[in-house]
């Protein structure tokens, strides 16, 4: 091998150990190292975080139902599924742990499979995904699932938002989202859009800047939104992986004035990114898969959510 040769991979190589997780993210990262974990608590499992839960029917026999009809229009029926009880001893802990979720009060609505804005009153009324149990807010998904409120095709989801924490981008003035987050079942976050946890957004996809993912395995990644085009085709930046995040809950963190966003998980930087944006921003979370099929049941409990 030539000096010249041998000076040439060394360089290579050298660059490519300086890839990491707080790498600017508009670069794909892929699975082969198994030493980034920016999540401090260790893992609970199933059986301590939920101690009541029942098998749901499959989403053949809602439909069956007729309470999601006529399919492609907003509907207000819902579907209802058993209370679902969490050891909230457990999951509420850190800065995020005391604070209330105020559904009313903040004017809080959820987007479900049937109908994007549901207000809190009807809540209740839709608890097959959506369940609110002390500070924390229960999000779920069921294998075969998909969005019927419009022509769209899978795009199942369910989200929590705020209108009235949506805001313009000014100068250098920075919104913040905060939360704690513990993904429970993740096996149906399948590729290529794995699930979104959480969005900074607006109406048009060119103005929406970092989304936060879950695979099937259980690993989380950073995930810039720059345009359809772009999230379609790049993961983004692994935050966790070797030790994936099922049952771990980690404080969450996203800073953005409509131009730069910056993200933390555990109070450490894993990713920013710059996006200049020109219209009304919000936050989303819960779980959304886009073009995913959901090929399994899944599970995302969100506590004390801050806006600011």
């Amino acid at each position: 091998m030539s000096k010249l040769l041998a000076l040439k991979i060394s360089s290579i190589i050298a660059t490519l150990t300086l890839v990491t997780a707080c790498s600017v993210s508009n670069q794909d990262v892929t699975k082969n190292s198994q030493t980034l974990d920016f999540i401090k608590s260790d893992a609970i499992s199933y059986n301590q975080i939920v101690t009541k839960i029942s098998q749901e029917p499959t989403w053949q026999q809602v439909l069956a139902t007729g309470r999601l009809n006529p399919l492609e229009s907003f509907t207000t029926k819902g579907v209802t599924g058993e209370t679902v009880d969490i050891n909230n001893a457990l999951i509420e802990q850190g800065p995020y742990g005391n604070i209330p979720i105020d559904s009313a009060k903040r004017k809080m609505l959820i987007h479900a499979v049937g109908n994007p804005n549901i207000p809190d009153e009807d809540f209740h009324k839709w608890s097959r995904w959506y369940q609110e149990d002390g500070n924390t807010q229960i999000f779920r998904m069921f294998k075969d699932e998909e969005n019927v409120s419009n022509k769209r095709k899978k795009a199942a989801r369910i989200e929590a938002f705020s209108p009235s924490y949506r805001w313009m981008p000014e100068p250098n003035v920075w919104r913040e989202f905060g939360a704690r987050f513990t993904v429970v079942k993740s096996a149906g976050c399948a590729a290529p859009h794995m699930c979104s946890i959480f969005q900074a957004k607006g109406n048009n996809v060119d103005h929406w800047s970092v989304m936060l993912r879950v695979d099937a395995q259980g690993d989380l990644w950073f995930s810039p939104r720059h345009g359809a085009a772009y999230v379609n085709n790049r993961p983004g930046t692994l935050i966790s992986v070797g030790k994936n995040v099922l049952g771990r809950p980690f404080d969450m963190k996203v800073r953005d004035n409509g131009l730069n966003y910056e993200m933390y998980i555990d109070n450490k930087l894993v990713g920013t990114g710059d996006w200049p944006r020109t219209e009304e921003i919000g936050f989303r979370w819960g779980i959304y898969l886009g073009k995913s099929s959901v090929v399994d049941d899944i599970m995302v409990l969100v506590t004390g959510v801050t806006m600011e």
